[in-house]
């Protein structure tokens, strides 16, 4: 007993409410049980059906090895021997800063070098 001599209706109270309103309580639970069981099969269904068409996986022409990349980004790194390698068509090929574009051979955050160097000139007259 609580002191004061009074029911303890914090107790009393779920249990009035289930008695009071089966329905709601057993309609809540049929939602999360039924959520529990479809959402799984689905989301590993859309997962896959994304993965087949944004992912690119071929063997590393460097050790052979399975490597995977995303099919929009067009360049990934192995993850068995490191080496950098850029999308050609649906293979992988070891990545070139003079063929691959400016953002080859560097990252997002430091300078790219892309291979131009910039110089300017006087005349010169013999």
């Amino acid at each position: 007993r609580p002191p004061g001599g009074g029911f303890n209706l914090g107790a009393l109270l779920p249990i009035a409410l289930i008695i009071a309103f089966p329905g709601f309580f057993f309609g809540l639970f049929n939602t999360f049980f039924l959520a529990a069981l479809i959402l799984p099969p689905l989301l590993s269904f859309g997962f896959n059906f994304w993965k087949e068409r944004n992912v690119i996986e071929a063997p590393c022409p460097q050790c052979g090895q399975l490597a995977a990349g995303l099919k929009g980004q067009g360049f990934t790194q192995c993850f068995v021997c490191g080496s950098q390698l850029s999308l050609r068509g649906d293979e992988w090929r070891l990545r070139s800063k003079y063929e691959d574009g400016p953002q080859a051979g560097g990252s997002k955050y430091g300078k790219v070098d892309n291979g131009v160097i910039d110089v300017e000139s006087d005349e010169v007259i013999d």
